[in-house]
């Protein structure tokens, strides 16, 4: 990937402010132990049947009204679509539905990222998130390099 398409980057993370969230996005922020901070920093926009996948609705998330769609997945993307955010999945398919409409579109490791370049994580738990994140998460080589080329933007 370019230096100007990793500034950039680095640039839409720093003005982050939320988008609509789906249920893996929400699993993996719980279980790095981060969905009630992001949800107190961003605006974790979400609808009844991503509250019915995750077994509840987490404090500090937005619930919209429910979305017709044949899944739950294609809600997200037509949510978002309609709200003009980001979408907010570690599904591939998803994010790139989400692009095909010219949506912004992160995953966990990105929103982490968005902490970090926003000051309301340090670098030390930004780290110790990373790793765990990454003992569970499906992220390819590619993503992981995108991931390590914003923090060492930061840490300029």
């Amino acid at each position: 990937m370019l230096k100007q398409d990793i500034e950039q980057i680095a640039v839409d993370l720093q003005e982050f402010d939320g988008g609509v969230a789906d249920t893996c996005t929400l699993i993996y922020l719980e279980r790095i132990h981060l969905l009630s901070s992001v949800s107190n920093f961003f605006q974790l926009l979400i609808f009844p049947a991503i509250v019915q996948e995750f077994g509840r609705h987490p404090a500090g998330c937005t619930l919209c009204r429910a979305i017709p769609a044949a899944n739950p997945d294609q809600a997200v993307v037509r949510l978002a679509h309609e709200l003009q955010v980001p979408v907010l999945s570690e599904d591939h398919q998803v994010l790139m539905a989400g692009r095909r409409l010219g949506l912004k579109y992160y995953n966990t490791l990105m929103i982490l990222l968005a902490l970090l370049l926003q000051e309301k994580i340090s670098p030390a738990e930004y780290r110790k998130a990373y790793v765990s994140l990454l003992d569970f998460a499906r992220y390819s080589p590619a993503v992981r390099q995108v991931g390590e080329q914003v923090f060492s933007l930061y840490l300029r």
